[in-house]
């Protein structure tokens, strides 16, 4: 083993755990027996206690659950029946409502998501629910046989505004602590290519780590020159974005190694990571996720898509119970052939706001705009933007500006599935991406009809 990934696993981490109390690998071992236990059971006690907290200490939920004999009989009943929905933008008027009165300041962590659909939602954590989520990270990681010391790159998007005394100091700590260094996603150019690939080559790093658009960028820039960079990689894991199946197999390819997806948010956790059988299982300890009609917000049975609803079973400072993401998934009525006894996402599909109107308020997933357009030759980029049912704009970036694009081919592959809207092209330079470094090819603009089917 390694002198540096020795140091973080045997000395490191024990010393952090003989000062700072962590637990995140206590809690790992815990998430490492449950996997193969009976996860219902885990998921009836946990919620019981987070109902019973809620009741007593968390002013929003007070008058809204029942008696504790009545939580204690059927915590799930009582959760999907008398609990409602909570959208972020409620959340974000009520959240000193959502504040446990027993948890005291001190020990209150505060964060805040990336702002990828808005204005950033502010909220507080507590560290044994900051080390659930770190805990089930590593479980997820384990299973391609990563470790807390396993030296990594991550390709990231966001700039690190820092002073150059702090820029030097985090580099320092993420190289010597973490065993990790970051590549710029603003530095990922094909002009550098030769100079990226040198730096891996020489770093050897276990795994890769980022951003599913700008993992799948990089590996466009190497599978165009046909590089395929001299490393042995346990995994690239691609978090924080839809990974689609067409990315998946390039990662897989062009780094010719297993390609694990990571699900989650900042203000919901590690929800579910994929095993090198191919499920997608949920981090089913840590919290319940439903699937609900995005237009009646009505249950819907496994194997359907819809809209996510999260109740964060570590989150006893600031609960917030049928949280509405904004993500589109469909849950699988079956287990993985892995053994794990885990529920699984059969789908991760993306944002509410990526599902687009189709003809007669039909819902159609965001994805079959990649789907119609990935194919075409000479397009480096493209955003569809739907403003109303009946108009929308397509963005486009061209490999070679001067090359011209089969625009009647276009809206005739567009036609197929949103012959209702009108769609109008536009050439640019690049696609912004959101604020925290995240590229979205598909948006709607305007609101769900009351009435629709899904497609």
């Amino acid at each position: 083993m390694p002198l540096q990934k020795y140091m973080i696993e045997h000395l490191l981490y024990p010393a952090m755990e003989h000062r700072k109390g962590n637990q995140i690998r206590s809690i790992l071992s815990e998430l490492q027996f449950s996997q193969n236990a009976n996860i219902e059971q885990i998921q009836r006690t946990r919620l019981i206690n987070l109902l019973l907290h809620c009741k007593k200490h968390v002013p929003a939920y007070a008058n809204v659950l029942p008696n504790a004999n009545i939580i204690q009989a059927d915590p799930f009943a009582v959760l999907h029946t008398q609990v409602p929905l909570l959208p972020k933008r409620q959340f974000q008027r009520t959240a000193q409502q959502h504040l446990a009165d027993n948890i005291p300041d001190t020990e209150r962590i505060t964060n805040c998501t990336g702002g990828s659909t808005g204005e950033p939602i502010h909220f507080y954590m507590t560290r044994r629910q900051v080390e659930s989520y770190e805990a089930a990270r590593w479980r997820g990681l384990s299973w391609y046989g990563i470790t807390q010391g396993s030296r990594s790159v991550m390709l990231w998007g966001s700039p690190i505004e820092l002073s150059k005394q702090a820029q030097l100091k985090n580099r320092l700590r993420e190289s010597l602590l973490k065993n990790r260094r970051i590549l710029s996603a603003y530095n990922l150019t094909e002009r550098d290519l030769a100079k990226h690939i040198l730096f891996l080559e020489r770093y050897k790093p276990e795994y890769l780590y980022g951003y599913a658009t700008i993992l799948t960028a990089f590996a466009q820039m190497l599978d165009k020159h046909r590089i395929h960079p001299n490393l042995t990689l346990k995994a690239v894991v691609s978090t924080s974005e839809t990974l689609e199946p067409w990315q998946a197999e390039l990662l897989e390819k062009v780094f010719r190694c297993p390609v694990a997806n990571e699900y989650g948010a900042r203000d919901a956790g590690i929800l579910a990571y994929t095993c090198p059988q191919g499920g997608i299982h949920i981090t089913a300890e840590n919290c319940i996720i439903e699937v609900l009609d995005p237009v009646t917000h009505e249950p819907l049975p496994d194997g359907q898509s819809g809209l996510l609803a999260i109740t964060d079973l570590t989150n006893f400072v600031q609960p917030r119970l049928r949280y509405l993401l904004g993500d589109i998934g469909t849950i699988s009525p079956s287990l993985c052939r892995c053994g794990r006894t885990l529920p699984l996402l059969l789908h991760i599909d993306g944002r509410e706001d990526d599902l687009l109107i189709g003809h007669d308020g039909a819902l159609v997933h965001g994805n079959i705009i990649g789907q119609l357009l990935r194919p075409l030759n000479g397009l480096a980029a493209f955003q569809f933007r739907q403003h109303t049912p009946q108009s929308a704009t397509l963005y486009l970036v061209k490999t070679i500006p001067t090359l011209p694009l089969n625009e009647q081919s276009i809206h005739e592959q567009l036609a197929k599935v949103l012959p209702d809207t009108e769609v109008t092209i536009r050439y640019v330079s690049q696609i912004t991406p959101t604020a925290s470094g995240k590229l979205r090819y598909a948006i709607r603009e305007c609101p769900l009809p009351m009435e629709a089917c899904h497609v």
